[in-house]
């Protein structure tokens, strides 16, 4: 109940004083009605607390101008916070006014040293130049400077009796005493400004950011569409003509085989290699295109079951090369299941595929490093030259003869694009004749 309340008050104060809407571009105007707004809502519970020590100089030291002086800002406070239709640049000019009156009726009946009342003029005046416009920042100096004046004429025109007060009983030591507060509300005029434009350039600039991101997003969205076409394109009209050449290579092959000579059936044989070579690299192209672009959402993925998913998969080829794949007890990981799946089988069917005459053993292990989790795939095969480190990452970019090996050179060009898509980054150590490790980075969420 009482939480409520206090939710509905700071409401109210909230749209009387910043009626700035959120979904606006928060600007220094913003922040300014910001500091105002929560001001109001922590003032008027304090005003009431500090009533109550007012109540006791009625009782005790028949001082009712001080407990009058209270009812009456407090009055003021409330017509600040929930007065209708108003302003609110006439919400924090009433305000601030208020606050000076206040400590200019301290000064005057209550304080036997000015020095500490000095301290509420100076924090007025810095509060004035923080809320309002900077146009405005010297204006609250110069009333700083007048009341000062005032009271000076006061203390030496005999005015009021300041006998009491034991930096206003001369005007020297009154100019002692107010100069120092006139210099620091002149300086505080001269420097808050000065940050405040450094604040509304900086907003201006993440402005100007986000609406260049924006911008970036919309080419961005539709670069993705015109993407998608593309592979839409690469699915069906790409791989139509290759599925007409090799059916006619085959009819021909079939219809016409008995009538044609050798070299005719070996030109045969290569068209109907290279339609089918074609279509792989399309494939893969399609494959390469969507890697970061997930169609699925994230979810638990349970690294195990990928390998175990794998071992099922490749068990004819594994029987075949006598290998032997060892792995740690792997994580679960709160990610996209596809790109996770790519790495691992990539990584995995080289380590098979490079082998060398041995039976080959491939070890995959898992450390934890701050945010990511560091993953190695090692392998005993034929090992990698330093010198082609970085290019086995490029697309098509292929390090043995075609004869000898039917991929297209877009595998670990996927890889790196699934790894870098998970945030990770992935890289290798080889010793050509020993071996090589492909180690790759995840993030843990």
């Amino acid at each position: 109940m009482i939480s409520k309340l206090w939710n509905n008050y700071k409401n109210k104060v909230n749209s009387n004083c910043n009626p700035t809407s959120l979904d606006s571009v928060r600007g220094v105007s913003y922040w300014r009605n910001s500091l105002f707004s929560t001001t109001m809502i922590y003032v008027l519970p304090l005003c009431f607390i500090a009533f109550l020590p007012a109540l006791l100089l009625i009782s005790y030291e028949n001082k009712e101008y001080i407990t009058t002086l209270h009812l009456i800002t407090i009055g003021v406070m409330f017509f600040i916070a929930f007065g209708p239709k108003v302003k609110v640049e006439v919400r924090k000019l009433v305000f601030s006014l208020t606050v000076f009156a206040f400590t200019i009726i301290l000064n005057i009946f209550t304080s036997p040293s000015s020095g500490s009342v000095l301290v509420y003029f100076l924090a007025a005046c810095i509060y004035s130049i923080i809320i309002f416009d900077n146009k405005y920042a010297y204006w609250w100096s110069h009333f700083v400077l007048f009341i000062s004046a005032m009271f000076g004429f006061a203390i030496y025109f005999e005015w009021f009796d300041f006998s009491y007060n034991v930096d206003m009983s001369s005007a020297n030591e009154w100019i002692a005493v107010s100069s120092n507060l006139i210099f620091l509300c002149y300086l505080s005029s001269a420097l808050i400004p000065k940050i405040f434009i450094g604040i509304e350039n900086y907003i201006i600039e993440q402005s100007s950011l986000k609406a260049e991101l924006e911008k970036s997003k919309m080419s961005l969205e539709i670069k993705n569409n015109e993407l998608e076409q593309y592979t839409y394109v690469a699915s069906h009209d790409l791989q139509e003509p290759l599925r007409m050449v090799t059916s006619f290579m085959d009819k021909l092959n079939s219809n016409y085989g008995d009538q044609l000579d050798d070299k005719a059936l070996l030109y045969i044989d290569y068209a109907t290699d290279g339609a089918k070579r074609m279509k792989q690299i399309i494939l893969d192209l399609l494959l390469y295109s969507r890697v970061n672009m997930p169609s699925e959402e994230e979810k638990n993925v349970d690294l195990n079951e990928i390998i175990l998913a794998f071992l099922a998969t490749r068990e004819k080829s594994i029987t075949e090369k006598g290998a032997e794949i060892n792995y740690d007890k792997l994580p679960v990981l709160n990610t996209y299941e596809a790109p996770v799946v790519q790495i691992f089988h990539s990584l995995l069917d080289n380590a098979l595929k490079y082998s060398r005459d041995v039976p080959p053993v491939i070890n995959v292990s898992v450390k934890e490093t701050g945010k990511f989790y560091e993953f190695a795939v090692e392998d005993n095969g034929i090992g990698i030259d330093e010198n082609f480190y970085d290019k086995i990452f490029i697309i098509f970019q292929r390090l043995h003869n075609r004869k000898d090996d039917d991929g297209t050179g877009i595998g670990l060009s996927i890889t790196k694009r699934a790894v870098e898509f998970l945030g990770g980054e992935i890289w290798l150590e080889s010793v050509v004749g020993k071996g090589s490790t492909f180690y790759f980075t995840i993030q843990k969420k």
